[in-house]
């Protein structure tokens, strides 16, 4: 049983010795191959940008009274979003209230005084254009009654008094005729009294027909031109009296008009001066700070809240020596450390005119206008991406596995089935992250990333690839 034992034991010290020379073969190997990265050279597009520091600004106002007061209401809150013409805050001005009211009622008023007036100069141009005809007809009349009868009035008035002669033939013999009946018994004598009667009729308009032909041809007499004279003079007074309305009544129409517009532009004043009691939003944005309460004594201009639009821009510092590379219409990417997921686009819009000192520093103030709103607080710090040029479908290698050599150019090491090739490469544009080579690399491709010391010409690597 001793025996065993020891054999087990050499055997297992054996096994173990075995192992820690193997460890040790296999660590010597593993350093003599130095761990490198390895990033792929892919095909993409480049922006070439210029970076710049700036700050994301607003338009924004503080808002006051024009008048003094006391502050009754204020109705919104910090960070409390409002569009325009929202009422903010107002005085205690009742009495202004009441006053504009008072000015409204008298306005009104004072329209339909004015709208009466404009009636009335109606009315009179009316019953002068009656007065008007109706002294011209009285003038026709009296310039009839002096010419005397024309020849067809004789001719109608001759046929006039034939037509009634024949008439009354015609009553005698039918008057005859009903006698000589009556008194062979044949009718009754209201019969005969009927013809009569017609007979008479007749025979008066016959003589009234004759009567009013002599009086024409005899011309009117100098009663009757007179009267109709004094007609016309009587026309023509009552004309002129209409026209003299009118111009009166233009004159009240004038005068009510006047005050119409005096009491209008009084009510606008009152109006005017309430709304000064009101503070409203002069633009959609975000109340930045209320400074008042509700029954806080307010001065004219002394500010009651600000308020700053909700879309804005970025102005951005460009060193002095990079602002020749910036133009007008220029694309441009904002970002913020205090908004990580935010990104913000826009165009150069503005170019200063002066290189701004600043603690030891020169540069030119340039603004960006934003394609939208941001959602970011007036006064962020941003980074900013001025895009110079977009180089699309280069060959894109990481800036990290570039070398230099002095008076070589740049070079790479690609990696081959494990083992460093340098390889020289001609580059174009570059950012900072990724460089545009020309030739000497290829796309998919491996070139390694690490100490400088270590990489060279047919070294065996490990790899460890960046994605």
């Amino acid at each position: 049983m001793v025996m065993r034992r020891r054999v087990v034991i050499i055997t297992g010290l054996a096994l173990i010795t075995a192992i820690a020379i193997g460890g040790v073969i296999a660590g010597r190997v593993f350093r003599t191959r130095p761990i490198v990265d390895g990033a792929q050279v892919r095909l993409g597009d480049l922006e070439v940008t210029l970076a710049a520091t700036g700050t994301f600004e607003t338009r924004g106002v503080d808002l006051a009274f024009e008048i003094p007061g006391r502050l009754a209401d204020v109705r919104v809150s910090d960070g409390a979003r409002v569009t325009r013409g929202t009422l903010l805050a107002s005085l205690e001005a009742s009495e202004v209230r009441a006053t504009a009211d008072q000015a409204d009622a008298a306005a009104a008023a004072a329209r339909s005084d004015a709208a009466r007036a404009r009636a009335a100069v109606e009315s009179a141009r009316l019953q002068a254009a009656v007065a008007e005809a109706a002294f011209r007809a009285a003038r026709a009349t009296l310039s009839g009654v002096r010419a005397g009868p024309t020849e067809p009035e004789l001719r109608q008035a001759d046929a006039a008094v034939e037509a009634a002669r024949l008439v009354m033939e015609e009553a005698r013999r039918h008057l005859a005729l009903q006698e000589q009946l009556y008194r062979q018994g044949a009718v009754a004598g209201v019969q005969v009294d009927a013809a009569r009667a017609q007979f008479e009729t007749t025979q008066a308009q016959y003589e009234q027909a004759v009567a009013r032909r002599e009086a024409l041809r005899a011309g009117a007499s100098e009663q009757t031109v007179t009267a109709t004279a004094e007609q016309v003079r009587q026309a023509e007074a009552a004309w002129r009296a209409a026209q003299a309305n009118i111009r009166q009544a233009e004159l009240i129409a004038v005068s009510a008009a006047a005050n119409g517009a005096q009491a209008a532009a009084a009510a606008r004043s009152a109006h005017a001066r309430a709304a000064r009691a009101e503070l409203r939003a002069p633009f959609d944005g975000t109340v930045s700070r209320v400074y008042l309460n509700p029954g806080a004594p307010v001065a004219p201009n002394l500010p009651v809240l600000s308020l700053i639009t909700e879309s804005g821009w970025v102005a951005a510092d460009v060193d002095e020596a990079d602002i020749g590379r910036v133009r007008l219409g220029q694309r441009a990417r904002a970002t913020a450390d205090a908004y990580p997921s935010t990104v913000v686009t826009g165009r150069v819009s503005r170019i200063g005119g002066q290189v701004d000192v600043r603690l030891g520093t020169r540069s030119v103030r340039v603004r960006v206008d934003l394609d939208g709103e941001a959602a970011m607080r007036a006064g962020t710090s941003v980074d900013v991406d001025l895009i110079l040029e977009t180089v699309t479908g280069g060959l894109l290698v990481p800036l990290d596995a570039l070398q230099r050599d002095n008076g070589a150019g740049a070079y790479v090491f690609v990696i081959e089935d494990g083992i460093l090739r340098r390889r020289s490469v001609d580059l174009h544009e570059r950012n900072d992250q990724f460089a545009v080579a020309r030739n000497g690399v290829q796309e998919g491709e491996l070139v390694a990333i690490g100490d400088p010391a270590v990489l060279q010409e047919g070294r065996r690597v490990s790899v460890r690839v960046v994605p």
